[in-house]
């Protein structure tokens, strides 16, 4: 179905798009928002240039997608307190978001969406990829979908393998970390093939950072399917690249996608403004 409202650029055949025609600020009417939404089910990555918006545009903005969640490891911005910044001064070389994941997939409840919307950006480099999970999910063969249709993972905001989250936080100085010392105590129990409620598609949830083992079985047990997964999900084809500049917005749905912050600017700052939305129950 065309749309009408707004204009709908693929980014990639995989997923993503470019939403041109529009300024979200001032959009009043819902058949526009409604066409941004389904717009969001077809490409599960939407990315808006030249928006100028401030943080209480950006709440505005996410309100139209779910509720506000709060982020348990960082500190909002004064007077928001969802909306937090995600920083990398030009001394640092450990970046936030970095390494495949869906956003905070350790709650009982993950934010269906994110928002991200950049102030200050590189010359060049700072890009995020996304990777499609549902296409993913669909590639796999019969026998694997079997094998992993009543599994469950444990998802743990630990970051084990890669040192832990308080040793990870002590690197990006620039930002207000909070609670990174109780982080192994933020844990939940999802299915590893999730269903989505707006399209009935199944999608990949897994990644090495956050899924710590699949329940009934041991992390050692665990890690040779969890790694094979999580490499299948975020293979090249099922894969979109945006490139930040300043006003641009990005909205992914994080119940059908993955995502990597790459860290290639050393010498270079870059801030962003991020807000998640929509707490959901994975089925």
């Amino acid at each position: 179905m065309a749309y009408e409202t707004i204009e709908v650029k693929p980014l990639a055949g995989a997923l993503g798009a470019e939403v041109g025609g529009v300024k979200l600020t001032k959009v009043q009417d819902n058949r526009t928002w409604d066409e941004i939404n389904r717009a969001f089910l077809d490409h599960k990555v939407l990315v808006f240039r030249d928006q100028g918006l401030s943080p209480d545009d950006i709440m505005a903005v996410g309100g139209r997608f779910g509720e506000p969640t709060y982020y348990p490891f960082v500190t909002g911005m004064e007077g928001y307190p969802y909306i937090f910044e995600v920083i990398k001064e030009p001394s640092e070389t450990r970046n936030f978001g970095g390494g495949w994941h869906s956003d905070t997939t350790y709650l009982q409840k993950p934010p269906l969406a994110t928002l991200l919307y950049a102030v200050e950006t590189p010359n060049a480099g700072g890009d995020t990829v996304f990777a499609n999970t549902t296409a993913a999910y669909d590639a796999l063969s019969d026998g694997m979908k079997t094998l992993i249709a009543p599994l469950k993972g444990i998802y743990s905001a630990g970051l084990k393998r890669s040192g832990g989250r308080a040793n990870i936080h002590r690197q990006v100085g620039a930002m207000k970390i909070q609670n990174a010392e109780q982080a192994d105590t933020y844990e939940a129990i999802h299915p590893i093939a999730r269903t989505h409620p707006g399209t009935g598609r199944k999608a990949l949830y897994v990644s090495k950072g956050h899924t710590i083992r699949i329940e009934g079985m041991t992390e050692d047990e665990s890690r040779p399917l969890i790694d094979y997964l999580a490499d299948h999900s975020t293979r090249l084809e099922f894969t979109c690249r945006v490139r930040w500049e300043p006003g641009t917005l990005t909205v992914w749905d994080n119940r059908c996608t993955q995502h990597n912050a790459i860290n290639d600017y050393h010498g270079q700052r870059r801030r962003m403004r991020r807000l998640t939305v929509g707490a959901q129950v994975p089925a």
